[in-house]
Order: C-alpha cells, then sequence, then structure tokens
C-alpha cells in the first residue's frame, strides 16, 4: 500500500525561499538535527557536495562527540545522501521551506522533462531518526536512487539487504552501533564499493534512516506530533515578538538553531567539520550560555557550567598533576576542548589565552542569578567560579610597577596578537570573577579570607586598567593607532563599569571611530564588521540605553544573513555559517533591548526599544527562577 502523502501544516514561524531568492543572496542548505544528529539539507532534499557559497561548510551527517582519536579531534563523517531520478533534466526552479518550530524542511522542485519532486525531512527531537518523504510527479516506471557514501577512517562495516549497516569505529572510544533503512514501500538495498543505493520504484514513500535507535515507530506523522511536543515545551520557556520582520526572523531562526546545536555536553559553534569539528571553546559557550538563559531556556543554558564541572577533576589535574578528591580546587580548561576536557586546537598564541576562565565562572554564576538554585551552586558552580578565579588570582594576577594589581602578560582578542601586558578586555573578565567569587562566596558563607581578597583584588585592577587620558586601551603600553573591540569590555560583556565613565565612554567611541578596521573577526578576512561583533555593538548599545542604534545594528545584520535568517561567523563573506555564537549573541542583544536589571535585580523593562516600536511583546527569564512577561499596544505598557 502506497504512502499517503499528506503535506504537513507550517507554522507562522515557516521561511519559504525561491530560485530567484537564493540568487540575490546567500542561501545555504537548511540545518536540522537534534543534539546529536547534525544535518544539512539542499533544495532537491539531499546533501550536494559543495562548498559554493556555503562558506566552506559542506553538507553531511554528523553526530556530537563521535570523533577520532587526533590532535584535532575530527568528527567522524557518518555520511552523505544523494538522490537521482534517472532522466527528468535541471531542476526549472525550486522553492524550500524551514520550519523553525519544529525543524520541518520541505521543498518543490519540477525538472526540465515535467516531473515534479515533493519532499518533507526531518529529524526528530527526541529520537535519532531522520525522515524522508518523497513524492514524485510522472515517475512512470522510473526508479527513485538514493546513493548513501559511508566510508569512515578505522572502521569495520556489515550490511545486510535489508537495509541495516553496523559499524565499530575507533576513535576517542570504541564506537558501535547501526544505521537502518526502513520505508513504507518495497525497495533493494545493495553496496557498491564505499556507497550503499537504496532503491524503490513507489512514487511517493517515507524512508526513516535510524541512526542507534531500535524503538517502535509509527507514522512519520506521528513521529512529528511527538517532536513537536518537544519543540513546543522549548518554545515555550519564553518568547519575543517585535515589528520588524527580518529581527524576528533571524531570531526565531537562531533560537532554533541554538537548540539543535545545544549537545547532551554543551555548545559547540556548529556541530560540522568547518566549525572547528564541533568542539567547545569555553569563551563562545558563556554568549551561548547568556543568549539561552536570557530567553528562559534555563535547563539547555545550564548544560554549559554542568559540562564543565563533569570536567572538573581533568582541569585540576592539569594544575596540581596528580589525582585528588579536594573540593574546591584550583582548575585550568583548555582553550579548545573535546568531550573528555583534552586540548583539541592546533598550537598557537591562543594558548596563551586566560579569560575563557572568566568566562566558565561567569556563566556559573549567571546561572544561579537567574535560577536562585542554592544546592547547585554549593555543589556544582561555586566549585568552578572558585577554581577558575583561583587560577586566575594564582598564576595571572600580577604587581605592576606602582605595586598594584594587574594582568601579566597573555593574548587577549586574538587579532591583537600573543603577549600584551594588562590586556583590558581579559582584566574586565578577571574584574568580574573577582566579584563573582566574591558575592557567591560571601553568600555561602565561605572563603572569609578569600573573599576580602577577592574584593579587593578587583578593585584594584579596576584602578589599574590601561589608560590615556581620554580612554582606556587595549592593553598596557598600546601605541595609538591600535584599536579594538575590547575597548568596551567593562560594559558588555562583563559590566564592571558604569557606562558613564568617561574613560570607557572614550574608548567606545574610539572603537566606532575605527570599527571599520578593528571590527573584523580574523585582519584581513572579510570587510567591515563581523557579524558577532555588530552583536556585541548591539548590547553595548541597550546597555546605554541606545535603542534606536542597537535596533539598526540587528536590522543592518538581518540584511547580513543568508536566506533562511542564518547568522555567518562573518556575514560579509558569507563565512561559516549556521554559527551559534552569533546566533546566541543576537538572540541576547534583542531580550537585552527589551528587559535589563538594576543591581538590586529588579527589572527594567524595555529599557532600550526603539521609538518606532508600539507593539511588542515578551516573556523572558527574570531572576531567581522567574519569568518576566509584558506587552505594548500603540506604545503603551498593558
Amino acid at each position: 500500500m502506497l504512502y499517503n502523502f499528506k503535506k504537513q501544516e507550517l507554522s507562522m514561524k515557516t521561511i519559504r525561499i525561491t530560485e530567484q531568492d537564493a540568487k540575490q543572496k546567500r542561501c545555504t542548505p537548511a540545518a536540522i538535527g537534534n543534539g546529536d544528529l547534525s544535518l544539512l539539507i539542499d533544495y532537491e532534499g539531499m546533501q550536494r557536495q559543495t562548498e559554493s557559497g556555503w562558506g566552506k561548510l559542506v553538507p553531511g551527517i554528523r553526530r556530537a562527540g563521535f570523533r577520532y582519536n587526533t590532535p584535532l579531534g575530527e568528527l567522524i563523517p557518518f555520511g552523505y545522501f544523494l538522490t537521482e531520478i534517472p532522466g527528468t533534466g535541471s531542476v526549472k526552479n525550486f522553492q524550500q521551506t524551514l520550519d523553525p518550530s519544529c525543524g520541518l524542511v520541505t521543498s518543490d522542485c519540477p525538472y526540465d522533462d515535467g516531473t515534479e519532486l515533493h519532499t518533507e525531512t526531518f529529524c526528530a527531537l527526541h529520537r535519532n531518526i531522520v525522515v524522508l518523504k518523497r513524492r514524485i510527479d510522472r515517475l512512470a516506471g522510473r526508479t527513485f536512487r538514493l546513493f548513501y557514501h559511508f566510508s569512515p577512517k578505522y572502521a569495520e562495516l556489515e550490511w545486510n539487504p535489508n537495509g541495516e549497516i553496523r559499524y565499530a569505529i575507533e576513535g576517542i572510544r570504541m564506537f558501535e552501533g547501526f544505521i537502518r533503512f526502513e520505508a513504507d514501500v518495497p525497495f533493494t538495498f545493495r553496496r557498491e564499493k564505499n556507497c550503499f543505493i537504496w532503491e524503490t520504484k513507489a512514487d511517493a514513500f517515507t524512508l526513516f534512516l535510524r541512526f542507534d535507535d531500535s524503538a517502535p515507530v509509527g507514522s512519520a506523522e506521528q513521529l512529528l506530533e511527538e517532536s513537536r511536543r518537544e519543540w513546543n515545551r522549548y518554545w515555550d520557556e519564553g518568547f519575543v515578538e517585535v515589528p520588524s520582520e527580518n529581527i524576528q526572523k533571524m531570531y526565531d531562526l537562531a533560537q532554533y538553531h541554538l537548540r539543535i546545536s545545544s549537545t547532551q555536553w554543551g555548545m559547540p559553534t556548529g556541530i560540522f567539520d568547518s566549525h572547528w569539528n564541533g568542539l567547545y571553546f569555553a569563551f563562545d559557550e558563556y554568549f551561548d550560555f547568556m543568549g539561552l538563559a536570557t530567553s528562559g531556556h534555563m535547563e539547555t543554558a545550564a548544560k554549559i557550567p554542568a559540562f564543565r564541572h563533569s570536567l572538573i577533576g581533568s582541569a585540576r589535574f592539569r594544575v596540581e598533576g596528580e589525582k585528588t578528591a579536594r573540593e574546591p580546587g584550583v582548575i585550568l580548561y583548555p582553550w579548545v576542548s573535546n568531550e573528555n576536557g583534552q586540548e583539541n586546537s592546533r598550537r598557537g598564541f591562543w594558548y596563551d589565552h586566560i579569560f575563557h576562565a572568566s568566562h566558565i565562572a561567569l556563566a556559573a554564576y549567571e546561572a544561579f542569578r537567574f535560577t536562585g538554585d542554592r544546592k547547585r551552586l554549593e555543589e556544582i558552580w561555586y566549585p568552578l567560579i572558585w577554581g577558575c578565579t583561583e587560577w586566575l588570582r594564582n598564576f595571572h594576577i600580577v604587581r605592576g610597577e606602582n605595586g598594584t594589581a594587574e594582568i601579566g602578560t597573555c593574548t587577549d582578542l586574538e587579532r591583537l596578537r600573543g603577549m600584551r601586558r594588562n590586556p583590558f578586555m581579559t582584566a574586565c573578565s578577571v574584574i568580574a570573577a573577582l566579584r563573582a567569587a566574591a558575592e557567591t562566596g560571601k553568600l555561602l558563607g565561605r572563603d572569609s579570607d578569600l573573599v576580602e581578597l577577592w574584593s579587593k583584588l578587583a578593585e584594584e585592577l579596576k584602578s589599574n586598567l590601561p589608560h590615556n587620558e581620554s580612554r582606556y586601551l587595549p592593553y598596557k603600553d598600546c601605541p595609538e593607532e591600535v584599536h579594538s573591540i575590547g575597548q568596551f569590555a567593562g560594559i558588555f560583556p562583563y559590566g564592571v563599569l558604569s557606562p558613564h565613565d568617561p574613560l570607557q565612554r572614550g574608548a567606545y567611541l574610539d572603537y566606532l571611530r575605527s570599527r571599520e578596521e578593528c571590527g573584523k573577526m580574523y585582519a584581513g578576512t572579510g570587510s567591515g564588521v563581523c557579524s558577532w561583533y555588530q552583536c556585541w555593538e548591539a548590547l553595548t548599545e541597550s546597555a546605554l540605553g541606545n535603542g534606536e542604534r542597537a535596533c539598526k545594528l540587528l536590522e543592518d545584520l538581518a540584511q547580513d544573513c543568508g536566506c533562511f535568517g542564518e547568522l555567518f561567523e562573518i556575514g560579509s563573506c558569507g563565512y561559516r555559517p549556521w554559527f551559534t555564537t552569533a546566533e546566541a549573541q543576537m538572540v541576547h542583544a534583542l531580550n537585552s533591548m527589551l528587559l535589563q536589571f538594576n543591581p538590586d535585580g529588579s527589572a527594567k523593562i524595555a529599557p532600550a526599544v526603539p521609538h518606532s516600536w508600539k507593539n511588542f511583546r515578551f516573556r523572558l527569564q527574570g531572576r531567581n527562577g522567574t519569568k518576566i512577561e509584558a506587552e505594548y499596544r500603540n506604545g503603551i505598557k498593558l
């Protein structure tokens, strides 16, 4: 009995693109996944192997945590699939949709010979099953073929004609499991060298690709409905509705991609080879955390410090060199980490970063401020805050020429190169970590001597920030011609200086005058301000109460994203699309326009909203586990 192909209803969040859209704007394949599986689906419902226009992002199937035991920890490729309908010719025009409310991707492709291919593809959020629904009008006795290219290194593969592949792959551990092709129509399955070929003569069918999932499954509709329920729980945790269609689309898509990129460990910049093999940057994780947490996705966000706490033994071993059960202890995490806490970056001056330690401490601190969960503060978050802060204090706070505390030589933002003495951004991060440690230590009634010392050091570092007569400088003895986005770190991301501090204001104005030069992520790559630096600016403007410019920055960013609203690491040259750090920063920036907090934790509603926004509403995360909801109509708060 052939499958009754009934198109699924799409939500109001659905993004529709055409071939004409793809010609006018960057168009990357649609991302689907569930935090374990990660796939890119192009306009024909397959994974064409090309980097053209996709920022070195090649479609394929990847799985979080499945990586080789190599210095760079490359992801084990779980192949890619192509499809073929013989004799159709080229696609004349296409339409493709992505529904961020549930991750459903559809496409309609008419071919030269009159054949039309209709596809629906999704990855269940709660199970490792990818569903391919296909209908071919005018198949006319031809055969539909799917070619699954799967040939990982260090692997033994066994298969049978019923559509099952058994794998054993040697990586950071021995990975063993199966990939199963199941369908509601008759099919054949065979292997030719490194390719597995699935064929059917049916003109409508559902194909389930199951990755180590053997539990019973009903129809595609049932699986999608179950997946929708999981998605609804995520979307119900918070919402934002603003009158800017472009910002809204970008925001919703970012929220979607953050969810499917949240692994059981934490948040990589993307589960793709091009995104540093889906490894974990403690520096970026703080921005990811804040995007999720301010949106109300607290349990998804809390996985980030929980992952770091799970590695606390290896982090302590890097400092102390011996196994110890002592809690808390001084800890040091790698700059780029795999799931086992091992360093997986190429050797370079980024090894001398230290502000990623501050970011681990600050994510733990903010987790407590948002939830008020004292139990997790005592068991998970305070050991992280204590250990990272003490590592910074013991190894990186030194005495300067005037005898006051400053930061020793380290790497600040990479475009400033390595070996900078008392860099401003790093110093601000350490001040924030010291203050967080002092506040939480005092709250818990612990480490009274250290609480006093942490507080004192924070003030010394603040008084010794590098500056000239008009502004803070990127680092001590910095030449006048050197500028950095880190110059406004006292406002964002660390909030350790008043926005009205005249030197901080001077530093921000200096950045604005030089932003086209120093707003690049990497010197010589792209032009203008990169995507996630632009979000830093928007967050700073919202902290200053400048809603007009914060909104303008996000509107400009929306013009620089891809057809679906996907954000790039560097938008000007289409570099690394589906980049979670930029997505989280953008989400946080919009949330910050709508909700901020006073020092006592009370809420500031709509503190940086442009005058043109008369109708908007939101429900976002407050302090101590609360949610804050507001609605404005005709510029009046209801």
